[in-house]
Protein backbone atom coordinates (compact mmCIF):
# COMPACT_ATOMS: atom_id res chain seq x y z
CA UNK A 1 0.00 0.00 0.00
CA UNK A 2 1.68 3.24 -0.23
CA UNK A 3 3.26 5.48 2.25
CA UNK A 4 1.22 8.01 3.81
CA UNK A 5 2.81 9.28 6.66
CA UNK A 6 5.20 11.48 6.79
CA UNK A 7 8.33 11.87 8.99
CA UNK A 8 11.09 14.73 9.34
CA UNK A 9 14.27 13.60 10.40
CA UNK A 10 16.43 16.59 12.19
CA UNK A 11 18.96 16.43 9.63
CA UNK A 12 21.71 18.62 10.86
CA UNK A 13 23.17 20.25 7.45
CA UNK A 14 26.21 21.44 6.67
CA UNK A 15 25.79 25.62 6.45
CA UNK A 16 25.71 27.19 3.05
CA UNK A 17 24.40 23.49 1.59
CA UNK A 18 21.18 22.96 -0.56
CA UNK A 19 21.02 19.37 -1.85
CA UNK A 20 18.84 18.67 -5.34
CA UNK A 21 19.66 14.93 -5.58
CA UNK A 22 19.24 12.11 -3.11
CA UNK A 23 20.65 8.75 -3.47
CA UNK A 24 20.69 5.64 -1.40
CA UNK A 25 22.63 2.36 -1.25
CA UNK A 26 22.14 -1.19 -1.01
CA UNK A 27 25.95 -1.24 0.39
CA UNK A 28 25.02 1.48 3.16
CA UNK A 29 22.24 1.82 5.36
CA UNK A 30 22.94 5.60 5.30
CA UNK A 31 21.74 8.50 2.43
CA UNK A 32 23.38 10.76 0.57
CA UNK A 33 22.27 14.37 -0.24
CA UNK A 34 24.15 16.41 -3.37
CA UNK A 35 23.87 19.90 -4.14
CA UNK A 36 23.97 20.97 -7.93
CA UNK A 37 27.90 21.57 -7.46
CA UNK A 38 29.48 18.84 -6.22
CA UNK A 39 29.05 19.01 -2.33
CA UNK A 40 27.62 16.84 -0.23
CA UNK A 41 26.15 15.55 2.88
CA UNK A 42 26.30 11.65 4.19
CA UNK A 43 23.21 11.26 6.32
CA UNK A 44 23.54 8.71 8.73
CA UNK A 45 21.69 5.56 9.04
CA UNK A 46 17.94 6.88 10.48
CA UNK A 47 14.49 5.16 12.02
CA UNK A 48 11.75 6.90 11.90
CA UNK A 49 11.35 6.20 15.75
CA UNK A 50 13.86 8.79 16.12
CA UNK A 51 12.54 11.40 14.76
CA UNK A 52 13.21 13.91 17.90
CA UNK A 53 16.98 12.73 17.66
CA UNK A 54 19.38 15.29 15.77
CA UNK A 55 20.82 13.39 12.52
CA UNK A 56 24.60 13.64 11.99
CA UNK A 57 25.02 14.78 8.28
CA UNK A 58 28.52 14.83 7.26
CA UNK A 59 29.92 17.10 4.52
CA UNK A 60 31.60 16.01 1.26
CA UNK A 61 33.22 17.32 -1.25
CA UNK A 62 33.09 15.62 -5.04
CA UNK A 63 35.93 16.63 -7.14
CA UNK A 64 36.19 16.36 -10.44
CA UNK A 65 32.16 17.31 -10.99
CA UNK A 66 32.33 20.98 -11.69
CA UNK A 67 33.68 21.90 -14.19
CA UNK A 68 31.52 19.30 -16.63
CA UNK A 69 28.57 21.38 -15.28
CA UNK A 70 25.60 20.75 -12.72
CA UNK A 71 24.30 17.03 -11.45
CA UNK A 72 21.85 16.35 -12.74
CA UNK A 73 21.07 12.69 -11.42
CA UNK A 74 22.85 10.73 -9.37
CA UNK A 75 23.15 6.82 -8.35
CA UNK A 76 24.88 5.20 -5.56
CA UNK A 77 25.90 1.52 -5.12
CA UNK A 78 29.00 -0.64 -4.09
CA UNK A 79 31.29 0.03 -6.90
CA UNK A 80 30.83 4.13 -5.45
CA UNK A 81 28.98 7.14 -6.78
CA UNK A 82 27.72 7.40 -10.69
CA UNK A 83 26.62 10.97 -11.64
CA UNK A 84 25.40 12.66 -15.25
CA UNK A 85 25.99 16.52 -15.75
CA UNK A 86 23.73 18.83 -17.76
CA UNK A 87 26.16 18.55 -20.20
CA UNK A 88 25.82 14.98 -20.76
CA UNK A 89 28.55 14.02 -19.25
CA UNK A 90 28.61 10.63 -17.22
CA UNK A 91 31.53 10.40 -14.31
CA UNK A 92 32.03 7.94 -11.83
CA UNK A 93 33.16 8.38 -8.24
CA UNK A 94 35.00 4.63 -7.15
CA UNK A 95 34.86 3.61 -3.34
CA UNK A 96 31.48 3.00 -1.72
CA UNK A 97 31.91 6.61 1.16
CA UNK A 98 34.76 9.35 0.57
CA UNK A 99 37.86 9.32 2.07
CA UNK A 100 38.85 12.11 4.67
CA UNK A 101 35.42 14.20 3.30
CA UNK A 102 36.43 13.47 -0.08
CA UNK A 103 35.41 11.62 -3.10
CA UNK A 104 37.37 11.74 -6.57
CA UNK A 105 35.44 11.57 -9.57
CA UNK A 106 36.54 11.09 -13.15
CA UNK A 107 34.77 10.75 -16.46
CA UNK A 108 33.87 7.38 -18.12
CA UNK A 109 34.65 6.51 -21.25
CA UNK A 110 32.09 6.19 -24.03
CA UNK A 111 30.00 9.26 -25.36
CA UNK A 112 27.94 12.34 -23.42
CA UNK A 113 24.07 11.17 -22.70
CA UNK A 114 22.45 13.18 -25.43
CA UNK A 115 20.63 15.71 -23.22
CA UNK A 116 21.64 18.84 -25.92
CA UNK A 117 19.08 21.84 -25.60
CA UNK A 118 20.18 23.90 -28.36
CA UNK A 119 22.80 25.27 -26.03
CA UNK A 120 20.95 25.95 -22.91
CA UNK A 121 20.79 24.30 -19.67
CA UNK A 122 19.01 20.65 -19.62
CA UNK A 123 15.63 21.58 -17.30
CA UNK A 124 14.19 17.62 -17.30
CA UNK A 125 15.07 15.06 -15.53
CA UNK A 126 17.38 12.45 -14.96
CA UNK A 127 17.96 9.15 -13.82
CA UNK A 128 21.17 6.80 -14.20
CA UNK A 129 22.54 3.11 -12.62
CA UNK A 130 25.04 0.44 -13.39
CA UNK A 131 23.40 -2.54 -14.18
CA UNK A 132 25.75 -5.38 -14.83
CA UNK A 133 29.34 -5.99 -15.75
CA UNK A 134 30.40 -7.37 -19.05
CA UNK A 135 34.52 -8.35 -19.30
CA UNK A 136 36.21 -5.12 -18.43
CA UNK A 137 32.96 -3.10 -18.71
CA UNK A 138 29.86 -2.20 -17.12
CA UNK A 139 26.54 -1.56 -18.48
CA UNK A 140 25.17 1.50 -17.99
CA UNK A 141 21.03 2.76 -18.15
CA UNK A 142 19.54 6.21 -18.34
CA UNK A 143 16.03 7.51 -17.87
CA UNK A 144 15.35 10.70 -19.26
CA UNK A 145 12.61 12.85 -18.82
CA UNK A 146 13.03 15.73 -21.31
CA UNK A 147 11.04 19.25 -20.73
CA UNK A 148 7.34 19.25 -22.04
CA UNK A 149 7.32 15.67 -22.79
CA UNK A 150 5.29 13.20 -21.14
CA UNK A 151 7.26 10.32 -21.40
CA UNK A 152 10.26 8.62 -20.03
CA UNK A 153 12.92 7.52 -22.64
CA UNK A 154 15.18 4.69 -21.39
CA UNK A 155 18.73 4.85 -22.86
CA UNK A 156 21.07 1.80 -22.86
CA UNK A 157 25.32 2.01 -23.08
CA UNK A 158 27.42 -0.78 -23.20
CA UNK A 159 30.02 0.83 -21.01
CA UNK A 160 33.26 0.85 -22.83
CA UNK A 161 34.94 3.70 -24.89
CA UNK A 162 33.36 3.33 -28.20
CA UNK A 163 29.74 2.62 -27.02
CA UNK A 164 27.52 5.43 -27.69
CA UNK A 165 23.91 5.75 -25.30
CA UNK A 166 21.26 4.10 -27.73
CA UNK A 167 17.78 4.94 -27.19
CA UNK A 168 16.01 1.37 -26.18
CA UNK A 169 12.39 2.29 -25.00
CA UNK A 170 10.04 4.69 -23.96
CA UNK A 171 6.85 4.45 -21.83
CA UNK A 172 4.66 7.22 -21.08
CA UNK A 173 3.48 8.75 -17.83
CA UNK A 174 0.22 10.01 -16.66
CA UNK A 175 2.26 13.11 -14.50
CA UNK A 176 5.00 14.58 -15.17
CA UNK A 177 8.20 13.42 -12.86
CA UNK A 178 10.63 16.33 -11.27
CA UNK A 179 12.90 13.95 -9.98
CA UNK A 180 13.93 10.02 -11.03
CA UNK A 181 16.00 7.54 -9.69
CA UNK A 182 16.94 3.82 -9.86
CA UNK A 183 16.30 1.29 -7.58
CA UNK A 184 19.28 -1.41 -6.91
CA UNK A 185 20.34 -2.84 -10.15
CA UNK A 186 18.02 -0.52 -11.78
CA UNK A 187 14.79 -3.12 -12.03
CA UNK A 188 12.40 -0.50 -10.95
CA UNK A 189 12.17 3.43 -11.80
CA UNK A 190 11.17 5.90 -9.09
CA UNK A 191 8.86 8.74 -10.33
CA UNK A 192 8.17 11.99 -8.37
CA UNK A 193 5.86 14.18 -9.13
CA UNK A 194 5.27 17.87 -7.95
CA UNK A 195 2.77 17.11 -5.42
CA UNK A 196 4.95 14.46 -3.53
CA UNK A 197 3.35 11.29 -5.06
CA UNK A 198 5.74 8.50 -6.11
CA UNK A 199 5.23 5.68 -8.73
CA UNK A 200 7.32 3.01 -9.24
CA UNK A 201 7.53 1.78 -12.66
CA UNK A 202 9.00 -2.11 -13.91
CA UNK A 203 11.52 -1.65 -16.08
CA UNK A 204 11.01 -5.32 -17.54
CA UNK A 205 7.34 -3.99 -18.65
CA UNK A 206 6.64 -0.41 -18.06
CA UNK A 207 4.01 -1.11 -15.71
CA UNK A 208 3.23 1.43 -12.88
CA UNK A 209 1.99 1.24 -9.23
CA UNK A 210 1.99 4.22 -6.46
CA UNK A 211 4.15 3.45 -3.72
CA UNK A 212 3.40 7.24 -1.65
CA UNK A 213 0.66 9.41 -1.87
CA UNK A 214 0.34 13.10 -2.71
CA UNK A 215 0.34 15.92 -0.67
CA UNK A 216 2.63 18.57 -1.63
CA UNK A 217 2.99 19.76 2.09
CA UNK A 218 4.60 23.30 1.16
CA UNK A 219 7.65 21.50 -0.44
CA UNK A 220 9.32 21.61 -3.83
CA UNK A 221 10.28 17.46 -4.06
CA UNK A 222 13.77 16.78 -4.70
CA UNK A 223 14.60 13.39 -5.59
CA UNK A 224 13.31 9.66 -3.32
CA UNK A 225 15.10 6.71 -2.92
CA UNK A 226 15.07 3.20 -0.85
CA UNK A 227 17.09 3.04 1.65
CA UNK A 228 18.76 -0.14 2.60
CA UNK A 229 16.57 -0.61 5.94
CA UNK A 230 13.97 -0.53 3.18
CA UNK A 231 12.46 2.70 4.04
CA UNK A 232 11.20 5.13 1.22
CA UNK A 233 13.67 8.38 2.16
CA UNK A 234 12.73 11.69 0.23
CA UNK A 235 14.50 14.95 -0.16
CA UNK A 236 12.62 18.49 -0.36
CA UNK A 237 13.03 22.38 -0.49
CA UNK A 238 10.89 24.31 1.59
CA UNK A 239 11.36 28.44 2.15
CA UNK A 240 10.31 30.14 4.47
CA UNK A 241 8.91 33.34 5.17
CA UNK A 242 12.05 35.05 4.78
CA UNK A 243 12.27 33.43 1.86
CA UNK A 244 15.18 31.29 3.38
CA UNK A 245 15.35 27.74 1.55
CA UNK A 246 15.82 24.89 4.09
CA UNK A 247 16.52 21.01 3.24
CA UNK A 248 13.87 18.70 4.67
CA UNK A 249 14.98 14.77 4.63
CA UNK A 250 11.72 13.05 4.94
CA UNK A 251 10.92 9.06 5.84
CA UNK A 252 7.36 7.81 4.39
Amino acid sequence: APSAKLVHMAVQWPPLFEPQHLACSEASPAALALSRHGRGALIAAVAAGDAQMPVDAKHLMLEGVAAHGPVVATSWDSEGLLLVTGSGVVLECPGGKPNDGRWHCTRAPGAKLPLAMGGKPFSGTVAVTRVGRQADAVALRAAVLFPEEASVTIFSHAGHAAAAWLPTGEVRVAVPAVAASFSAAGEHLLLTAADGSIMQMMMADGTMSEVATGGNHGHAWKGACRMLSGSLARLALSTSTSGVSEAKFILG
